[in-house]
């Protein structure tokens, strides 16, 4: 299966400084949990480092290989959702694609979300039922030692279609994974009624020495909304929501940060399409994330929210088939996990289906500057580009591709790219390396040439007959909105 996030060449070469995220204030509870706080100035400015480093940070594609039995029961209708990890243990949450009783109500006899447990030392892995009813599960987020996962009742749109409506109702639920890393130790849960919850992230207040949890609601009137424990205890939420704020579709890769000065953060990780109409034979995703302050040092849900947007991830193109199925797509729509442990940040994807092995990307976030330059051929030749660092003049690489084919680099900036192409009079069935003679007449024409210091920028070739090239860089970008209510 193909990469979700782009092939990337690992140079030796480079060195950056800032490899971890040092936390030097951890505050520890009377019940043993200890919150790790994100720098302050990770989370602020025109151009958040956090956004940032996941925009140019590397990426390590691990493969997991647990219980052959077990991975043979989520072949097929299941998919994944969303990721975590606590210490060895990886958390992925898997959705029943079966069809179910149709309209049956929640408590029936039905299908069931999975939670697929996996202990990255042992290698064993073992499936875990959730909630009776409930066969969709959404997004998790590991804070601390607990973990955070959202189920729903309602199977989506693809079920829907099928004639499977089910009720809209969604819990989220809690599990105290230093009792029992296999989330058999339920410490709370809140009940959506009406309404499907496509993600919950939780976070710690040092401050107010009480928890506080943003949930997406999926409804008419989409929004998420903030509520708060009446004390340390997870079992003490209060049942009406402190805040209420618009919904950015959907909610699966939310998660909840805890910053240096007290305050709490929300960040949203989704994928949505490329929209350009010259990329209409082609598949393309980006990854976008969204960061903005929630809550305030003092506890109090921000009135105004100022939210940051940055593409961090640009999918390997893919041309079009029709009749294509989502579930056969690689890679992770959204549910990524952010992991904040022994002061190492990473975020975490992993790919849609499982088939005998299963793989997750996890990309350990660094500070400083750097640029992740993609290169994509969507054009109807044979395509190449020299990439170099202006700063940096041993960082000085070439990349040649076929059509729908793309790589990356990770390059100090500024970088320059240098765009060339076959014509079409040119190509040949012997490729690169064809016979003498064509090798001869081959000729490349030059399609253009750019610098960037962006911290991801896309070049690319486009065209069936007149091949063109351009240049797209993804900078962070920023919109506010009011609190609702």
């Amino acid at each position: 299966m193909k990469s979700r996030i782009l092939f990337t060449v690992l140079i030796a070469s480079i060195s950056f400084s800032a490899n971890t995220i040092i936390d030097p204030e951890k505050e520890p509870l009377t019940n043993g949990f200890q919150s790790s706080k994100i720098p302050l100035e990770w989370l602020t400015g025109d151009q958040p480092q956090l956004l940032t480093s996941m925009a140019n940070s590397i990426s390590k594609r691990e493969t997991l290989s647990g219980d052959s039995k077990n991975l043979t029961a989520i072949v097929g209708g299941w998919h994944a959702q969303a990721i975590g990890q606590y210490k060895d243990y990886v958390y992925v949450a898997f959705s029943d694609g079966s069809l179910g009783k149709g309209e049956a109500k929640v408590g029936s006899k039905n299908p069931v979300g999975k939670l697929w447990i996996y202990n990255t030392k042992t290698k064993q892995s073992q499936l875990k039922n959730l909630e009776s009813g409930y066969p969709h599960p959404c997004s998790i987020q590991v804070t601390g030692k607990y973990l955070t996962i959202v189920i729903e009742a309602e199977y989506g749109l693809s079920q829907a279609a099928l004639g499977n409506k089910r009720d809209e109702q969604s819990l989220v639920l809690i599990y105290d994974l230093e009792q029992d890393p296999n989330c058999s130790i339920e410490v709370g849960r809140i009940s959506q009624e009406n309404t499907n919850s496509g993600g919950a992230g939780l976070a710690w207040s040092p401050k107010t020495k009480c928890w506080y949890m943003l949930v997406d609601q999926d409804s008419k009137d989409g929004k998420v909304v903030v509520y708060k424990t009446a004390n340390e205890k997870l079992d003490s939420w209060q049942k009406q929501p402190i805040a209420k704020y618009r919904r950015y579709g959907s909610g699966a890769g939310l998660n909840l940060l805890t910053a240096s000065d007290n305050s709490i953060w929300g960040l949203y990780y989704e994928n949505t399409e490329i929209e350009k109409h010259s990329f209409a034979n082609y598949d393309i995703t980006e990854d976008k994330v969204r960061l903005f302050k929630l809550i305030e040092p003092n506890g109090t849900p921000v009135a105004r929210r100022t939210v940051f947007t940055q593409t961090v991830n640009i999918s390997t193109p893919r041309i079009k088939a029709v009749g294509e199925l989502l579930a056969n797509r690689p890679g992770m729509r959204f549910g990524a996990g952010l992991r904040y442990e022994n002061g190492v940040l990473e975020l975490l994807t992993c790919q849609r289906n499982m088939n005998k092995s299963f793989n997750i990307d996890r990309n350990t976030l660094l500070g400083g500057k750097r640029t992740q330059a993609v290169f994509m051929n969507l054009a109807k030749a044979k395509g190449e580009i020299y990439l170099s660092s202006l700063s940096n003049s041993t960082q000085n690489h070439n990349l040649k591709k076929n059509q729908s084919e793309s790589g990356a680099m990770v390059l100090q900036p500024p970088v320059k790219g240098d765009v060339n192409y076959f014509s079409e009079k040119s190509i040949s069935s012997s490729g690169f390396g064809g016979l003498s003679s064509l090798k001869k007449s081959a000729q490349w024409t030059d399609a253009f040439e750019a610098h960037s210091s962006a911290p991801l920028v896309l070049f690319y070739l486009e065209g069936l007959t007149d091949v063109q090239g351009q240049m797209i860089e993804y900078y962070t970008t920023k919109t506010s909105d009011n609190k609702i209510n």
